[in-house]
């Protein structure tokens, strides 16, 4: 914006100046009043000020020069519609005059002290009331009045100016990509849910962190499925924290969120599918992308399938670079780190990438560090360059990145699926059976606890010396390394010691070399650097707002040699 000066001093007001002074006076010293001009302190340049905002400017009455006054002179301003050609003429503008409605003096008196040359304060404040877009204003200010004496003179410059339009940018609306409603505080947080439109995306920006505790009238944005109300929020890094309540956040979800952390939740559901997000992300026609979210709490979800990290169930969801530090529990099924479930259709599919997590999952069945059930329908749905350091508990179907991958059938060995589990690493706490059938295989995996073994399965690696218990008594499925497996090349079906029932279709990757962290690991696989941070033993993201992993989870053995995996 083009700046200009707030005065000149030439040399002709020297020379009025002058020629007011009265004789006989002291050098150094005008004994009459002198010459005066307004002054607004500070740079000028063009302001944008935005519908119900404004701004407020300091006004002060200076002496030209070395001109002092042997009296108190007090004086009051005034706009000077006169002063807007002059501005035009001299710099080559042509601004308008400011309305009336568009300014106001919030005080108006100043005093020059005896001998002094510059007053006190006084104040303007200018709105964008009455003003037309695209048009720059100017709002002159001068010299209204003296009221000791009529004998001073006003310099014949303009000395005070202010220059403003109205912004484009509404703080208050309309909610678009470029014009996000603003988030500051728990009140506008929840008048998010009523700016919402059907089919139509909303923006929103959070603009401090949210404090929830106390809160206890939180209602999800949307339950009804058939009710699209997509929204896009801007965490920018920022925190909501303290969220009690019996739902998620933010219901059914689609749309986008990014650039959030949710801390200190702690949820307990009656009923339904649960995460901290939503209960669901996405639905058919109308995904959810997630980014750069990091979630930490508790949920305790007592009576349906479906927890996870951030949401019970996807559905044409894209979550990447995300973060959860989570205790889950559960006596149901799908129970995830970042999803319980998939529901995602044939010929669609949801994509899980750059994701960590950690903390305690406990459920029924379908359990795994990062996903309960892969998917549940034949989707394209992949899970790569993921990690977790969580402990994984179940009765059965229970994985260190995954529970289930089979679609929740028993024939896994017949089924053919799209799905791929690709450069993900199990550096887990512990995958561990929660039944006490001393005698029946649940099927768990280091990956995947139960995998249809025609489907991708593709550079997975496990922590070296995992703590893994299939079964109490019987230690048939034990872990042992696997080949990539794909559509074309089906997985090693796992050995079951004679008359088992055969739920025993793990995916154990390959164990890393004794000694190697999780970050040589990752290294190893090729994950993208310009996200990651493999400087220490766990990856973390590079400049995320996401807490770092704790160093101590997991498989940190004694300090040998990087030695690549086989």
């Amino acid at each position: 914006m083009k700046k200009i000066l707030s005065y000149t001093l030439i040399m002709a007001v020297a020379i009025l100046a002058a020629s007011c002074q009265k004789k006989g006076q002291e050098e150094g010293v005008v004994t009459m009043p002198g010459v005066f001009y307004a002054d607004i302190p500070g740079e000028k340049e063009v302001v944008e000020i935005f519908p119900g905002a404004s701004k407020t400017y300091t006004l002060k009455a200076c002496a030209f020069q070395n001109q002092v006054t042997d009296i108190v002179m007090n004086f009051s301003f005034k706009a000077d519609p006169e002063g807007v050609d002059k501005f035009n003429q001299t710099y080559g503008t042509s601004y308008v005059m400011c309305p009336g409605s568009a300014f106001e003096f919030m005080s108006n008196d100043v005093m020059i002290p005896r001998y002094g040359q510059a007053s006190t304060t006084a104040r303007v404040k200018v709105t964008a009331s009455g003003l037309d877009n695209g048009v720059t204003y100017i709002l002159p200010v001068t010299l209204d009045k003296a009221k000791q004496t009529e004998d001073w003179a006003v310099a014949d410059t303009l000395a005070a100016y202010v220059l403003f339009k109205m912004s484009d940018y509404d703080p208050y609306g309309p909610g678009t990509e470029s014009n996000p409603y603003p988030i500051a505080s728990v009140s506008d947080f929840k008048a998010m849910k009523d700016k919402l439109v059907e089919g139509s995306k909303v923006y929103f920006k959070l603009e401090a962190d949210i404090d929830m505790e106390g809160v206890t009238d939180w209602a999800p944005f949307n339950t009804d499925p058939e009710k699209i109300l997509p929204f896009d929020l801007d965490g920018d890094g920022h925190t909501i924290s303290n969220y009690t309540g019996t739902t998620s956040l933010f219901g059914l979800v689609s749309g986008r969120i990014a650039n959030l952390n949710v801390t200190s939740v702690n949820i307990v559901n009656a009923g339904g599918p649960i995460g901290v997000l939503g209960s669901n992300g996405g639905v058919t026609g109308y995904g959810v992308e997630v980014r750069n979210v990091f979630v930490q709490g508790k949920i305790v979800n007592k009576a349906a399938n479906g927890t996870g990290g951030l949401f019970g169930i996807i559905q044409e969801a894209v979550i990447d670079a995300c973060a959860a530090d989570m205790v889950l529990e559960t006596n149901k099924y799908d129970v995830g780190g970042i999803y319980g479930y998939d529901n995602t259709v044939e010929g669609k599919k949801s994509v899980i990438s750059n994701c960590w997590t950690t903390g305690d999952y406990s459920g029924n069945r379908m359990v795994g560090g990062i996903a309960g059930m892969i998917a549940y329908q034949n989707s394209e749905t992949t899970i790569s360059c993921c990690y977790s350091t969580a402990r994984v508990r179940a009765q059965f179907k229970y994985g260190g990145i995954a529970g289930d991958g089979a679609k929740g059938t028993a024939t896994a060995g017949e089924l053919v699926l799209k799905q791929r589990v690709e450069k993900c690493i199990a550096w887990n706490e512990a995958v561990h059976t929660t039944s006490t059938d001393a005698n029946v295989h649940y099927s768990a995996g280091a990956i995947v606890g139960y995998t249809a073994i025609r489907c991708y399965l593709i550079d997975c690696v496990r922590r070296p010396d995992l703590d893994f218990l299939e079964c109490p008594a019987n230690t048939t499925n034990v872990l042992n390394d696997q080949e990539n497996a794909s559509p074309e090349s089906a997985l090693k079906e796992a050995a079951v010691s004679p008359g088992a029932t055969n739920y025993n279709f793990p995916y154990h990757g390959k164990a890393a070399k004794a000694g190697m962290t999780a970050s040589q690991v990752a290294k190893n696989l090729g994950w993208d650097e310009t996200i990651w941070d493999l400087s220490g033993n766990l990856p973390f993201f590079v400049g995320g707002d996401a807490p770092v992993p704790d160093d101590n989870a997991g498989g940190q053995l004694p300090d040998f040699p990087e030695v690549p995996f086989n």
